[in-house]
C-alpha cells in the first residue's frame, strides 16, 4: 500500500516537472544579444516536489533520519549509564531538583492570584507592584519567537499569558454593571 502511494506521488512529480504551462516565456531578442544562462526559474511547490524526490532530497532525508536516530541512541545511552552508575544518577537528580526549585520559585510569585486578602484587596494592585519590581512580565515584555512573526503579528510567546494575569483564578466582575 505504502509503495503504491509512493510510486503514484513519484509519477505525479515526474509528469508535473515536465509540464511547461505555468512557466513564463522569455522575451524574444536578437541572437547576437543573447547570453547563455544556466539558472532555472524556481516556481514553488512543484520545484519542492522535484527536490524531495530527487537523489539529493532522498540523500538529505536519509541523513536527517540517521542524525535523529543517533541523537536518540545517545540519549538512550545516557539514560542507561545513569541507571547503572549511582553517582551519575545522583548528579542527574540534583539537576532535576534544582530545576524544579527554580520553577516553583518562579510560580510562587503568582500566589497573589489565589490570595484572599479580605475586603478591599485587589490582586491587580499586587500585580502592578510586582510588575514594577520586574518580578512579573506582561505579554508585551515577553520574548517572542522570530519564526512566527508575519502579517503584522509580533510573534508567539512560549508561555500562556493569561495565566500571568491578576484575576485568572478568581474572575473579575464589573461592579458598576447592574445586570449581573
Amino acid at each position: 500500500m505504502m509503495a503504491s502511494s509512493t510510486k503514484s506521488l513519484l509519477m505525479i512529480a515526474l509528469i508535473v516537472s515536465s509540464c511547461s504551462a505555468f512557466q513564463p516565456t522569455t522575451p524574444i531578442a536578437p541572437t547576437h544579444l543573447k547570453t547563455p544562462t544556466t539558472s532555472s526559474l524556481q516556481m514553488g511547490i512543484f520545484d519542492d516536489l522535484k527536490l524531495i524526490f530527487s537523489e539529493e532530497g532522498q540523500k538529505n532525508r536519509a541523513e536527517y533520519i540517521e542524525r535523529e536516530k543517533e541523537e536518540q541512541m545517545e540519549a538512550q545511552r545516557l539514560i542507561m549509564e545513569r541507571r547503572t552508575d549511582p553517582s551519575k544518577m545522583a548528579e542527574y537528580m540534583d539537576t532535576v531538583e534544582t530545576n524544579r526549585g527554580k520553577l516553583q520559585e518562579e510560580r510562587s510569585v503568582y500566589d497573589f492570584q489565589t490570595k484572599n486578602g479580605g475586603e478591599g484587596y485587589d490582586p491587580l494592585d499586587e500585580w502592578k507592584r510586582l510588575k514594577k519590581e520586574g518580578k512579573v512580565k506582561s505579554q508585551s515584555d515577553l520574548e517572542r519567537d522570530e519564526g512566527s512573526r508575519r502579517l503584522g503579528s509580533e510573534g508567539l510567546v512560549e508561555v500562556r499569558t493569561d495565566e500571568r494575569l491578576p484575576y485568572i483564578d478568581q474572575g473579575w466582575v464589573d461592579e458598576s454593571d447592574e445586570s449581573g
